[in-house]
């Protein structure tokens, strides 16, 4: 008799230890995904930097003459290049707060609507769970 109690209690315990092992381990699951939630909020938000760096340089480009574009020195001004140019330019004046904005709101809102209260309902549905089934 004296063996089946310690043996039970020595069971207990074990289970105890493996759940708060569970319990952590699960945490530090959902810390490693929180943390690479916000790896990838800051590659979009390099992705967006390269985006403006390239129209950047482009601007800079058409912004040049036209006779230098083409290695030549006419000095004649081309039609197609100014209109070509006002289209880059109009294009990312209303193009780049767009997509900023839809980015930043995307991402924000995924972390308080979807990730950040999903991480912490299944830490509480967890800790519930292995309370019924290993009470402390």
């Amino acid at each position: 008799m004296a063996t089946d109690t310690k043996t039970g209690f020595e069971v207990m315990e074990m289970a105890k230890v493996w759940k708060e092992g569970y319990l952590k381990a699960l945490e530090t699951s959902l810390q490693w995904q929180q943390q690479n939630e916000q790896l990838v909020k800051g590659a979009v938000r390099q992705g967006l930097s390269a985006y403006q760096q390239w129209f950047g340089m482009y601007k800079n480009w058409l912004e040049k003459p036209w006779d230098q574009i083409q290695g030549q020195t006419t000095g004649v001004p081309n039609q197609f290049l100014a209109f070509t140019r006002e289209v880059l330019q109009t294009s990312q004046e209303r193009a780049e707060p767009l997509i900023k904005t839809a980015c930043e709101n995307s991402i924000e809102y995924y972390e308080t609507a979807v990730a950040g209260p999903a991480r912490k309902y299944t830490v509480e549905i967890n800790k519930k769970v292995m309370d019924t089934l290993i009470p402390s």
